[in-house]
């Protein structure tokens, strides 16, 4: 949200001054080991504290957020220890690292220091710097404390996150600002509301948590938004407007329509020329020319965030040099489409898995996916989402509330106003994953497997993506993983792909996967019988067999089905034994749906075929966790298929 923000001059300077780089707070000098609570004691390791200080303060003529996070760790068993043993402090600068201070308290009361020398410059995992120490001594029923302030760009937005995989038997937030300043702050998921206490020139905002449980990540479920945080917003300043909210959602849609639209008459120039070279035509129908735009910008023209040469922003290099920033690809976009008069509203959300969009908190901090809507054509479209076409946008966005900037004339003077709504999901019908498979048995009993697999909607995301960007010789490695039963890519004997362009999508043409299989692992001989493996034709299946109790409600990506047939030509002379274990059918219902989910599984003999329909399906995305165990049955109904064998015996 950088890319909108233009903070005003007078929150700058109205901010109370102090004269020096916040010093870290004094730590007890002979600190108490602390007593864990009973249901903490099963875990390897439990944030004593977790304290965050926000402060808002004047230091070297600026304003400066300085954040300080204390930390008291106590590990309970090896596991604890291996994890705590070493600190990585990511994104601190060379002056913020002299206010690191940590330290090892043994479970006997002696201190063990850590020095400044000991705390080392080095780079985490995302390649970022990070300052990494190791602390000494660590042992069973040892704590770690550990406590350092970073100072940051003044932030009109924050927020802060308070629950992690491991409980936490304290955590607060304090955020201090001067008085002029008025925050708004708002607790998710149980965290609570903060109080405003006014002490002299300060505000302080407080709030806190005690024994917050762990949350790990569970299958199908969306951890982070689910996790307890505290957000925060400044909505006011003291002053000749003091009554005026600021950053509304209303403001955000004029920063939309400022920063991406009113263009030069060069610019124009160059954009019309633009569309000439990619025929985009006055006669075609404003879908066409959606259509013609999206696809020859995205499939012509790289984004790349590196950038920090302002002159890939001009719409010359864009053309020329195909290569911008994602600020500059979204502004050239919607240039494209006003030039040619296709009616439309850019809009900006968040990602509805981490942080879903809170209409009632006007929060910036979470937008940064980018959404199209097309009134005339009641579709979305996702400008800087290269590997999806209109009307499929990331899955991130569906489902969620944008901000739409829609735009206002008063006589010459054009605004915009903001329009809040939701992107409708993708309709169940629209996105499948199917498999057709032929089988028919060679003399020597070898499964041979015609498959077709074919991939509709999302479910044909990453697939298309892997192929249009792999090279020839890599493309029978992932035919090899769609198929699943070929071991090597030598079991595949022939194979052709189809629809693969990402166009496609705008027909929604499936991406369809043609293969030839040999797969002796599917059949075992025992005695005068052969055991077929049926249930493998599939692929693996995701098995929910965990006895954990949920603690996360049940979040899908998109609605979709699945299909498969298949059509086992049974050898001369053979008779399948135990067809009926084809036959299964395991139905999920709600509260709010008769049909959830579901998993069916049915056989009919046709002279000497067998063929199997198998249908699944997933329709209500979003469920409480007290749904959890009949959606687990459906889940693991397709994990139980893959377990038939079906038995051939001489008939």
């Amino acid at each position: 949200m950088k890319k909108l923000l233009l903070y005003p001059c007078f929150i700058f300077c109205a901010a109370q001054a102090h004269a020096q780089y916040y010093t870290i707070q004094k730590w007890e000098a002979q600190p108490k080991v602390h007593e864990v609570p009973e249901a903490f004691k099963v875990e390897s390791a439990v944030f004593v504290l977790d304290s965050r200080r926000i402060e808002y303060r004047r230091s070297d003529g600026e304003t400066w957020v300085y954040r300080t996070v204390h930390r008291i760790v106590k590990v309970l068993d090896e596991k604890g220890i291996e994890s705590f043993n070493k600190i990585s402090i990511s994104f601190l600068s060379e002056e913020d690292k002299k206010s690191i201070a940590a330290r090892t308290i043994l479970p006997d009361g002696s201190i063990k220091e850590v020095t400044r020398d000991k705390i080392k410059l080095t780079k985490d995992e995302d390649g970022s710097p990070a300052y990494v120490f190791a602390m000494e001594g660590v042992e069973k029923n040892a704590e770690i404390e550990y406590q350092y302030t970073e100072r940051m760009s003044f932030a009109v937005f924050g927020s802060e996150i308070h629950q992690f995989s491991l409980p936490v038997m304290h955590a607060d937030l304090t955020l201090s600002a001067p008085s002029n300043l008025h925050f708004e702050l708002k607790g998710y998921n149980d965290m609570p509301a903060a109080e405003d206490t006014l002490m002299g020139n300060t505000h302080y905002y407080h709030t806190e948590a005690s024994n917050i449980p762990p949350l790990t990540d569970e299958p199908y479920s969306d951890l982070r938004k689910n996790l307890m945080r505290t957000e925060y917003r400044i909505s006011f300043v003291d002053g000749e407007n003091a009554q005026v909210r600021l950053f509304t959602w209303n403001e955000l849609a004029k920063k939309l329509y400022e920063n991406n639209y009113g263009f030069t008459d060069k610019e124009k120039k160059i954009v019309r020329k633009y569309l000439s070279s990619i025929k985009v035509n006055e006669s075609d129908n404003a879908e066409t020319k959606v259509r013609k735009i999206e696809d020859a910008l995205k499939s012509g023209i790289n984004m790349s965030e590196d950038i920090t040469d302002e002159s890939y922003l001009s719409f010359d290099n864009i053309v020329e040099k195909k290569l911008t920033t994602e600020k500059g690809f979204i502004r050239f976009f919607v240039a494209c489409l006003s030039e040619t008069g296709v009616e439309h509203e850019l809009g900006i959300t968040s990602n509805r898995f981490q942080y879903p969009l809170d209409e009632d908190f006007e929060n910036w901090r979470h937008l940064d996916l980018y959404v199209l809507y097309f009134p005339r054509l009641d579709k979305y479209l996702s400008p800087s989402g290269i590997f999806y076409r209109m009307p499929f946008v990331p899955p991130a966005i569906t489902g969620n509330k944008v901000i739409f900037c829609k735009q206002t004339r008063l006589g010459d003077i054009v605004s915009a106003r903001a329009s809040i709504r939701v992107v409708p999901l993708q309709p169940i019908t629209v996105t499948s994953n199917d498999i057709r498979a032929d089988i028919r048995f060679d003399d020597e009993m070898v499964p041979v497997i015609e498959y077709l697999h074919s991939f509709r909607g999302y479910s044909a995301n990453g697939v298309r993506e892997a192929f249009v960007y792999t090279t020839k010789e890599k493309e029978k490695e992932i035919v090899q993983d769609l198929v699943m039963v070929a071991t090597t890519p030598e079991d595949i004997k022939t194979y052709k792909v189809e629809n693969v362009p990402f166009e496609n999508y705008y027909e929604n043409k499936p991406l369809l996967v043609r293969a030839t299989v040999k797969a002796p692992q599917l059949v075992e001989k025992a005695g005068n019988k052969y055991l077929f493996k049926v249930g493998d034709v599939i692929g693996r299946q995701v098995e929910m067999y965990q006895e954990k109790e949920r603690k996360l409600p049940i979040d899908l990506a998109y609605p979709h089905t699945q299909e498969r047939i298949l059509a086992v030509e049974i050898p001369q002379g053979y008779k399948v034994t135990n067809p009926e274990a084809l036959n299964m059918n395991v139905q999920q219902k709600t509260a709010t749906s008769d049909s959830a989910s579901g998993f069916t599984s049915s056989y009919k003999l046709e002279g000497n075929k067998l063929l199997v329909n198998i249908m699944e399906f997933y329709a209500e995305i979003h469920q409480p966790k007290s749904e959890i165990e009949d959606f687990k049955k459906v889940i693991n109904a397709a994990a139980d298929f893959n377990k038939i064998v079906l038995v051939l015996e001489k008939s």
